[in-house]
């Protein structure tokens, strides 16, 4: 029996969670932080990375997979079977119905503030909803009758958990600008004291407590101030790799102090892609290139590569290639010249990448 979606954890337990974390990285923010940023962009770069993405099903791209299977029907009333304290088989049919979504996965876990008793059942792999009948009637009407219905109760629980959702992400600017606010009155409430007592001030800001006793990462941010670039790595990637890997790397990277030009970092509303990708690759010591199956048919990423080899041929290789999900010979098939780069995989973790991303960094 697959498990049930929408059923794990409350959305109020969710929410409150990030409102959590929310607070609590505002309250970590030095003065000097704040004042890096205007507010505007500063309340719009804090109020995005916090914000919810509810998950739409794109199911004009569903597609449907099949096996035989044999069926214990041992428990079926309406069979005649003499013995049935022991399991009787017959042949079956097992279908697989996948449907892709865009969105955070997580939130099929999240049960809504309105729900009823018989939630949808099925298993979230990666971008993708399975939903599993295993039938031995070979009734094709009911079938698409029994898929139809789970697609409408799977919209269903997502229009109740949007609600929620929606409800935050429209109050989550004005919480961060409140919260900003506090935070500058703290801050300045702490130098009006310490100013108060009247003797010269070495340290007004201390170097806040983080995971900064790697020696990698101390190595790391000093090739960064010493560089002419603005960001360490740039990393290129295709949108269907953003929620199980890319933005934890880039989230990763950031919290150990390596500089990340990050879409989600580094756009917003307003600014030309072509013009900020641009401007990107050309302040960027390095391109992490997250390669995969849906990287090489998408656009962007493509032009992004290319960018960057030319870069490299003007000089030595700037290119730090991730296989993600792909195997040596399908890069081999796409990219001869990028199979013969020495890559990571991600199979070895985000912590494991960003180790090798941070060797290299650290090599000049």
């Amino acid at each position: 029996m697959l498990p049930l979606l929408f059923y794990r954890v409350s959305v109020f337990d969710v929410l409150q969670q990030q409102q959590e974390r929310l607070k609590n990285e505002v309250a970590r923010l030095s003065s000097e932080e704040i004042e890096s940023l205007p507010e505007a962009e500063l309340v719009r770069d804090l109020a995005a990375k916090h914000k919810f993405e509810l998950p739409v099903l794109e199911d004009e791209k569903a597609h449907i997979s099949h096996r035989e299977v044999d069926v214990d029907v041992s428990r079926d009333p309406m069979r005649m079977i003499w013995e049935r304290d022991r399991p009787f088989y017959i042949k079956g049919t097992e279908m697989t119905f996948t449907v892709p979504f865009k969105g955070d996965p997580s939130l099929f876990q999240v049960r809504p503030a309105t729900f009823d008793t018989n939630p949808p059942r099925g298993e979230v792999r990666g971008r993708e909803i399975h939903l599993v009948q295993t039938r031995t009637d070979n009734n094709a009407a009911v079938a698409k009758a029994e898929y139809d219905q789970s697609l409408r109760s799977i919209n269903q629980y997502l229009t109740w958990l949007g609600a929620s959702i929606s409800d935050f992400n429209a109050k989550i600017g004005n919480q961060v600008q409140g919260l900003l606010n506090q935070r500058r009155q703290q801050l300045a409430a702490t130098a009006g004291m310490v100013a108060e007592i009247g003797l010269p001030v070495t340290n007004s800001a201390p170097r806040r407590p983080q995971a900064a006793e790697s020696p990698a990462r101390t190595k790391s941010l000093g090739k960064s101030l010493g560089s002419s670039k603005k960001w360490d790595v740039f990393i290129s990637h295709s949108t269907e790799d953003k929620a199980d890997f890319v933005r934890p790397l880039a989230n990763a990277l950031r919290n150990i102090g390596v500089s990340v030009w990050f879409d989600e970092f580094s756009l917003k509303m307003g600014d030309s892609l072509r013009a900020s990708i641009d401007f990107g690759l050309a302040n960027s010591r390095y391109g992490v290139i997250v390669l995969s199956k849906s990287f090489f048919d998408k656009h962007w990423p493509i032009q992004e590569l290319n960018g960057l080899s030319t870069r490299a041929r003007a000089g030595k290789s700037v290119i730090l290639p991730v296989w993600h999900n792909i195997t040596h010979e399908e890069v081999r098939e796409r990219s001869p010249t990028l199979a013969d780069k020495l890559a990571v995989s991600s199979k070895l973790g985000v912590d494991e990448v960003v180790k090798k991303i941070v060797e290299v960094l650290d090599e000049q």
